[in-house]
């Protein structure tokens, strides 16, 4: 707890002291791509409803909505290591206690305070990653965390499809809680603290919560951010988690390995993706790849709406997986490129509410017009979405690339300017 890494920034990042960090994101995509296909499949087999399976979703979403803001303001007050541990063991604990529950109100019980641990979690993952690097390295190191995560997530949905194949769904929920507590133990004693002492900034610069972030959340910028950040939620969350698992074996008649082989597909292309498209981000520039993401990832929708076998599925998983690539870690680094360095867990929380905001109304949106008029709808308007969001990131979204943070939020908070 009280190992603080003081070198500067972006100087450990690539070094041995970022491997057990890189490890966490490993081990905690394993889990979570396990658990990518037990959720919906396991929701849907309690509930028997659509709507009822993406509603978990929704509710998922709405309860990160209010605790990554509040991890982020915690992460600057008390630091982001204490966070992390106790977000790894509230979800390692929620998903062994899938083992003892057989109703559909107890299974969402569960899954809200698992993802209570996830969203304090993922909110000070991402605030370290920030601390530990510049912006002119951002979109490698944002890279590099994604990779390691994927990698995880091409064995999970494996996995967790032999294991639901073989033992049933609920052992699924198993590998995510063995996950979880291996996170929890690498993080307490193997990754120090990485918040900024205060002597960082001269006391004369120190400025209040909203003097710091209220220039820059009114801009064009962070507008330009929402939305994308909104889309890119929705990618993963009402596409890949929500709407593809259950349209795949009830439109396309897809068992459950094959459901989670098209996953892995999806993963393994964006793992491919991922690093290069850092290196892209970095030298280019953010929104090079956002644009031309959003808009391929409207393609894989439209793929997905034709879905009546194998082969469509895995065309479209795979396009799918590319725009991943693209729009997650362009996305990550544009927002921490705006975060201010006294109050970058404040900030980091905050736009981690508009990922939660599309975790929640979109699985929901896309639910509700699922239910009454079929997933080819569904994946349409989806499509659209992403495209009206394209356009807005090329319209209003600055290029933050190779500034330094602290212009990086000037430049954005004043009015007409780029």
């Amino acid at each position: 707890m009280r190992r603080s890494i003081q070198a500067g920034p972006g100087s450990s990042m690539f070094s041995r002291q970022g491997l057990p960090l890189f490890a966490t994101y490993l081990i905690w995509g394993t889990g979570s791509g396990a658990q990518t296909l037990g959720r919906s499949l396991f929701a849907f087999e309690l509930s028997n409803s659509i709507f009822l399976v993406t509603l978990i979703f929704a509710a998922l979403g709405a309860s990160r909505i209010f605790s990554a803001p509040l991890t982020g303001f915690l992460a600057d007050r008390v630091g982001r290591k204490p966070l992390a541990v106790i977000g790894a063991g509230l979800r390692g604990g929620a998903s062994f206690g899938v083992l003892y529950i057989d109703s559909y109100a107890a299974f969402f019980v569960l899954e809200l305070i698992g993802n209570t641990g996830v969203a304090m979690w993922q909110t000070t993952s991402q605030v370290v990653i920030a601390d530990m690097s510049t912006p002119e390295n951002r979109g490698r190191a944002v890279a590099m965390r994604n990779s390691s995560m994927r990698l995880g997530q091409l064995i999970g949905p494996v996995l967790g499809g032999f294991i639901a194949v073989t033992w049933g769904l609920p052992q699924v929920f198993v590998v995510n809680g063995v996950s979880k507590f291996l996170v929890m133990f690498i993080t307490l004693y193997l990754i120090g603290e990485t918040r900024p002492t205060r002597e960082r900034r001269p006391a004369a610069e120190r400025t209040s919560l909203r003097a710091d972030l209220l220039p820059i959340v009114l801009s064009r910028a962070f507008l330009a951010l929402g939305l994308t950040t909104i889309a890119a939620a929705l990618i993963g969350q009402s596409m890949v988690q929500a709407m593809f698992p259950i349209a795949g074996k009830v439109d396309a008649g897809l068992i459950e390995s094959e459901i989670g082989l098209l996953i892995t597909v999806a993963g393994i292309v964006t793992l491919l993706c991922s690093f290069p498209n850092g290196v892209l981000v970095d030298r280019l520039g953010r929104k090079m790849s956002l644009v031309p993401g959003l808009l391929i990832a409207a393609g894989a929708a439209v793929v997905l709406s034709m879905m009546d076998g194998f082969s469509i599925a895995l065309l479209g998983m795979a396009v799918l997986g590319m725009a991943i690539a693209m729009t997650m870690g362009s996305t990550q680094a544009f927002a921490m490129d705006l975060a201010p360095d006294d109050k970058r867990g404040a900030f980091l929380g905050l736009w981690a509410s508009f990922q939660s905001f599309g975790s929640a109304v979109g699985p929901l949106a896309a639910g509700a017009i699922a239910e009454f008029w079929g997933f080819g709808t569904a994946f349409i308007a989806v499509a659209g979405f992403l495209v009206f969001c394209a356009l807005a990131m090329a319209m209003f979204g600055p290029e933050t690339r190779a500034r330094s943070r602290r212009d990086a939020g000037t430049s954005a908070g004043t009015p007409g300017r780029e």
